[in-house]
């Protein structure tokens, strides 16, 4: 491994980190995130002074500061990049940046290969939370008793409906945000993602857990009610603003008592437009 790819890296993993703590800060205000906060500052002092100035501007302006290049393009702002620049890219032999945004970019060892790529987003006669999700992504009947096994079942919802090509890729991605931060939060409420998922928009699936299980959360809080979302690199500060808007009304006991009394996935699919129909137009 090359000193620029051990650097990109680097940046990957801190970025990660800085992004789970906006996440937390708006899902979860009250939350103590010292041990987050110091491995952000401790992984950020590592890094070369003029990289380092250059990352925290961009974080500034919005969550992503080193993306993938994706189809030919910047992930971040979806700019055409040129030939030589790729391919300068993918050699890694020092750090490049989108002439367009300025992010720096890498070359992805794999992404998530998507399907259906605009089943779920851009479609004109959608409106509200129904641009992101459908039907078939409601699970009323979750059965695992760990995390993996939660993130299996939701996981294999989404390839077995055509949105993903590889279950089992999104599910280590999942697990490996997961082991970041838990994203579970209060009130039996849990936002597992996989950011960085190119080649269509915002994907969400909602799950429904009866009994409840412990997905690494505050105290001894059980997680009962499961966002489980794909973003591409473009949305991410969207899904920040959605995450949000979901946490602030699912912690209001009448919302989330009546996704959990759902037996059906119809019925969840038309709570879910009920209660979100004033925040997300």
């Amino acid at each position: 491994m090359t000193v620029t790819h051990k650097l990109i890296n680097q940046m990957i993993q801190l970025q990660e980190l800085v992004v789970a703590d906006m996440q937390k800060k708006v899902s979860m205000p009250s939350a103590r995130l010292e041990e987050l906060e110091r491995s952000i500052a401790a992984l950020g002092e590592d890094l070369p002074p003029q990289v380092k100035t250059h990352f925290y501007r961009l974080v500034k302006k919005h969550p992503e500061a080193i993306v993938p290049v994706s189809s030919g393009t910047c992930a971040g702002c979806g700019m055409g990049l040129t030939r030589s620049l790729i391919n300068a890219v993918h050699k890694a032999e020092e750090l490049h940046r989108c002439p367009n945004c300025a992010r720096f970019l890498y070359y992805p060892e794999q992404l998530v290969e998507r399907e259906r790529t605009s089943r779920v987003y851009g479609e004109a006669r959608k409106t509200g939370i129904g641009r992101f999700t459908s039907p078939e992504l409601m699970m009323v009947s979750l059965k695992g008793t760990t995390p993996a096994e939660v993130l299996g079942e939701m996981c294999g919802r989404m390839e077995q409906e055509g949105f993903v090509v590889d279950g089992n890729h999104l599910l280590d991605l999942a697990l490996q945000r997961e082991a970041i931060v838990s994203t579970a939060v209060e009130n039996g409420l849990a936002f597992p993602h996989v950011r960085g998922v190119e080649g269509g928009g915002m994907t969400l699936l909602v799950g429904i857990h009866r009994k409840g299980v412990k997905f690494g959360g505050p105290g001894r809080t059980l997680s009962r009610i499961f966002f489980f979302m794909m973003i591409p690199t473009a949305t991410s500060a969207f899904y920040l603003k959605l995450l949000s808007g979901l946490s602030r009304i699912f912690r209001q006991k009448e919302a989330s008592a009546a996704m959990l009394a759902a037996k059906t996935e119809e019925e969840l699919w038309k709570v879910l437009i009920k209660t979100t129909r004033k925040m997300i137009k």
